[in-house]
């Protein structure tokens, strides 16, 4: 008998704190299936075994969120907005952290307040086990040119955005 997972569907999807600081919690996908009534998000693999979080942008409209290997060596992970039964997929990352063969996304221009649900799976749903996460948002510095720095620090992932070129 499998027990199915609180968070295997976008409705049970579990509440990530966003932090200013990177802090990881560890999850697992152990006895998640694919999505019901999901489209497949286009990257890293998507075979199912699909775990669900959600988030709320902060005041910054900067969202990023981490993994970290755990028994999953290698994820992927997909950022939508809107609500469950209504998804539209916002970005979809397979290798972008440092941490190895994990999943980064960080997204900037977010409507501070916005729920975005994050959706969380093995590259190839053939391991399952324990991963872990960590949401948080570090303020945007105007006065300096576009930089993306997540590639050298996967907790700095500073986002600096600049009006000018």
């Amino acid at each position: 008998v499998t027990t199915l997972l609180g968070n295997d569907e976008c409705s049970g999807a579990i509440a990530l704190t966003v932090s200013t600081s990177c802090s990881y919690t560890t999850y697992s996908n152990s006895g998640a299936t694919g999505s019901t009534g999901m489209t497949a998000p286009g990257c890293a693999n998507y075979s199912g075994g699909d775990v669900w979080f959600s988030a709320v942008v902060p005041a910054t409209g900067v969202l990023t969120v981490d993994l970290q290997s755990g028994v999953i060596t290698d994820s992927g992970m997909a950022f939508y907005s809107g609500t469950c039964g209504s998804l539209t997929l916002l970005e979809c990352d397979d290798d972008d952290s440092t941490n190895g063969l994990m999943s980064n996304i960080s997204m900037d221009g977010l409507t501070p307040g916005q729920t975005i649900f994050i959706r969380v799976w093995e590259y190839g749903n053939d391991v399952m086990g324990s991963f872990r996460i960590s949401a948080f948002s570090i303020t945007a510095i105007e006065s300096l040119p576009q930089i993306n720095t997540r590639k050298q620090n996967s907790c700095l992932s500073i986002i600096f955005s600049s009006s000018s070129t």
